[in-house]
């Protein structure tokens, strides 16, 4: 009894300040989608509308997402919906794809399961815990957007960079990385030098990696568009030592690691690393395989 009235009391607080199918709580803005996509098609989704799949920080938080998906998601064939908790930005790590803090969840009895580099996790509509999925499976989900009416209202923390980063239409801010990335909207299957070219003509390069976040966004456009991408690293003496072509130390194994078999051993040489699934491959850099995503530091 007291759970519903929690939650009564809960939704007479929602705010009209987002638009009308959504849900407003603490500044923020919920909307959840009754397409099925999976966890990197279902967060680029998210970040097309200006946000990220919802993280929940408090149980009051959880209760009303449960809630509200009974309503907005009545019609899905799905038991369960993705929020961003996930372990693919961090390897055996539960991390959101906001880069806010884990310091909560709502794990059903025996969960998590099976913790691997591709675990995401979902809330069950029914009952509103969390359970750990393939993050290939293809789900309904809830994107949470900052409410910037109300977040005017209230205290903020200081932040080093702005929130948007003032990228150019058609670019991407990853704060964590300061710094804008834009897909190729042109020719694919580039060689690496090709890819770098073609990212030097609209003043970027091809992504040197310093962050979770950045390998996350990257492992969301191979999801989306079945591109495996190009990095900006690279090696003249067969991987011995490996460089970032934008000249930042390559610290690329802290966010990230080798795929089975690679680097590969007894080759010299220019060799090159692509972003495959969420690990790192060694390829000839004239291989013309790989797409290109270019990246600009502010």
């Amino acid at each position: 009894m007291l759970y519903f009235i929690f939650l009564f009391l809960l939704i007479q607080n929602v705010g009209a300040d987002c638009l009308p199918n959504e849900t407003e709580w603490h500044s923020h803005c919920y909307s959840f989608y009754n397409i099925s996509k999976g966890f990197a098609d279902a967060e680029l989704k998210c970040n097309q509308h200006g946000g990220h799949l919802a993280s929940i920080h408090d149980g009051f938080t959880n209760a009303l997402l449960a809630q509200e998906a009974k309503q907005k998601l009545l019609n899905s064939t799905e038991a369960n919906f993705w929020i961003g908790a996930t372990t693919l930005i961090e390897l055996k790590s539960w991390n959101w794809t906001d880069g806010t803090n884990f310091d909560f969840n709502q794990w059903n009895k025996g969960e998590p399961q099976n913790i691997s580099s591709s675990s995401c996790s979902a809330v069950s509509v029914a009952e509103g815990y969390w359970t750990t999925q393939d993050c290939f499976m293809s789900k309904s989900f809830v994107c949470e957007t900052p409410n910037f009416f109300t977040a005017t209202l209230l205290p903020t923390t200081p932040s080093s960079y702005p929130l948007n980063g003032n990228c150019s239409m058609g670019w991407f801010y990853i704060p964590q990385a300061h710094a804008c990335y834009g897909a190729n909207g042109g020719n694919h299957y580039l060689s690496w030098n090709a890819a770098q070219n073609y990212c030097e003509s609209i003043g970027a390069t091809l992504p040197s990696i310093h962050s979770f976040a950045e390998v996350q966004y990257l492992y969301s456009l191979i999801s989306a568009f079945w591109r495996n991408l190009w990095t900006g690293i690279f090696s003249v003496d067969g991987g011995k030592i490996w460089k970032n072509a934008d000249g930042t130390p390559a610290d690329f194994l802290k966010y990230g690691t080798w795929c089975e078999g690679h680097p590969f051993k007894n080759v010299s040489g220019e060799r090159c690393a692509a972003i495959f699934r969420p690990c790192y491959v060694d390829f000839d850099c004239t291989s013309t395989i790989f797409d290109a995503t270019c990246k600009k530091s502010l």
